[in-house]
């Protein structure tokens, strides 16, 4: 568990994705993954990517932004 600094959700490791390292993003609740932060290529930089509709509100975005930012510089 990665803990992000929000009560709602938090990261986890996964497999690299793109030779680089992958996080899914995990609602503390239900435990379910809900979004995955990898590296994409094509853009030079982490994403994060959804493969079911998810809700996130003004609070759980910016931690997830900072959480990518700090994914960047390491």
């Amino acid at each position: 568990m990665i803990d992000i600094g929000n009560k709602f959700i938090h990261a986890g490791r996964i497999d690299n994705i793109n030779n680089k390292p992958a996080f899914e993003i995990i609602n503390n609740r239900s435990g379910a993954a809900i979004a995955c932060v990898n590296w994409y290529p094509a853009w030079k930089r982490y994403v994060m990517t959804v493969d079911t509709p998810a809700a996130f509100d003004m609070g759980c975005l910016q931690d997830i932004i900072k959480f990518i930012e700090k994914q960047s510089k390491d």
